[in-house]
């Protein structure tokens, strides 16, 4: 097991590597949002470099739900939670879906990876089951699980499905969202699918483009999500109207 200071540093690394150069704009949105004692879900929290600054901005008295379906990386964000005796942060090595019970994992590399999917089928990649749940039916069984602020999603495809499985909370809390939604997951008619379904449940939207928050009715994905273009906007906004 590698030493707990070297967990932290590398940690405190990583973190600080998304809020200046990866998705500052998106961690600066973040922290600009959220409050103490907030409670918050990270969905697909790979290696906690949003998990870091969630747990920051609420505080002692707040509370960060962080699932990620790979094992081997659930136990690298548990021995991250650990070497900073972080105590408002709880790791679950789930896959947010519309039900609870098992799924296929994509993977595409031999070890664990950003990319690993339940939806996008890459040839090559590596196949295993992993468990799923509702985050309607993760909070039912938590006891006082507190008004949910913030969602951060990034699910490799599977947005739709994981919003669907929460509708229930997002009727009762409305918590803001922070999402990856990418074209070249699925379809443009599928990116269209999920903004309007979001639209139906009374959200309104906006993307992040150069640095900028910009009115999703301005998103055109073979303007936007051009694969090798820079910028390249997969991040999204939506907040209750």
């Amino acid at each position: 097991m590698i030493p707990a200071w070297l967990r932290r540093l590398e940690s405190r690394h990583r973190a600080w590597r998304y809020r200046t150069r990866t998705d500052s704009a998106e961690i600066r949105w973040l922290r600009s949002t959220l409050r103490p004692g907030d409670v918050v879900v990270d969905a697909g929290a790979y290696k906690g470099g949003y998990t870091y600054w969630m747990r920051k901005a609420v505080g002692p008295e707040g509370r960060v739900y962080a699932f990620e379906p790979q094992p081997r990386l659930a136990g690298f964000l548990r021995e991250m939670v650990g070497a900073f005796d972080w105590k408002n942060v709880t790791v679950e090595s789930v896959a947010l879906c519309a039900e609870r019970g098992r799924r296929t994992i994509h993977v595409p590399s031999r070890g664990p990876s950003q990319r690993g999917s339940l939806v996008v089928e890459r040839d090559g990649a590596r196949t295993y089951t992993v468990p799923t749940d509702s985050l309607d039916d993760f909070l039912a069984r938590q006891e006082g699980p507190g008004n949910l602020a913030l969602m951060k999603c990034d699910v490799e495809g599977n947005e739709l499905e994981l919003f669907r499985g929460a509708e229930q909370t997002l009727r009762a809390w409305a918590p803001r969202l922070l999402f990856e939604c990418e074209a070249r997951f699925h379809s443009s008619d599928r990116v269209r699918r999920v903004v309007t379904w979001l639209r139906e449940l009374g959200y309104r939207g906006s993307f992040f483009w150069d640095g900028e928050l910009l009115p999703v009715t301005e998103f055109h994905p073979d303007l936007h999500q051009v694969e090798g273009r820079s910028p390249y906007a997969n991040n999204f906004v939506f907040e209750s109207r």
